[in-house]
């Protein structure tokens, strides 16, 4: 029947008896020392934490967003690395290849984090900004590379 817990068995319960804690309604265990810690709160509202992701485990996308902000790091630290040569050498060249790099990475990126948590502006605008960004940087390196 839909709604009632099926008892434990095998494992879990040799583990539910084991440490002392109990199903819930849908057959997973719950500990008996958490259930009594909620009940000594009284009528303090406690709202348990609670992720609900889309195309997805929720390791998947925590390993996405950890990817993600891995790689804006390490762009923004790339940049950082030519403007510290653009300005211990004065030479154009690297600065153009510090542009061009925020350009390609880091611009892209913040873009993403900024724009995607608007709900007003269009999915087709998003990827519009990125990739002219993108591109941007592209052409920029590539006018550094190819300009002597």
């Amino acid at each position: 029947m839909i709604g009632t817990p099926t008892p434990l068995t095998g494992p879990p319960a040799a583990l539910a008896r084991a440490t002392g804690s109990v199903p819930d309604a849908v057959g997973s265990i719950t500990s008996t020392r958490t259930l009594e810690a909620i009940a000594r709160l009284g009528s303090i509202p406690v709202a348990p934490l609670q992720i609900e992701v889309e195309g997805g485990s929720t390791l998947v996308v925590l390993a996405a967003i950890a990817t993600f902000f891995l790689a804006l790091v390490l762009s923004v630290l790339v940049t950082y690395r030519f403007v510290e040569g653009y300005r211990r050498t004065k030479a154009r060249p690297i600065l153009l290849l510090a542009v061009g790099m925020f350009l390609l990475a880091p611009a892209p990126m913040f873009i993403r984090l900024l724009v995607g948590n608007v709900a007003a502006i269009p999915l087709s605008a998003q990827l519009l900004t990125t990739t002219l960004s993108e591109l941007s940087g592209l052409v920029v390196i590539l006018y550094v590379v190819y300009s002597r």
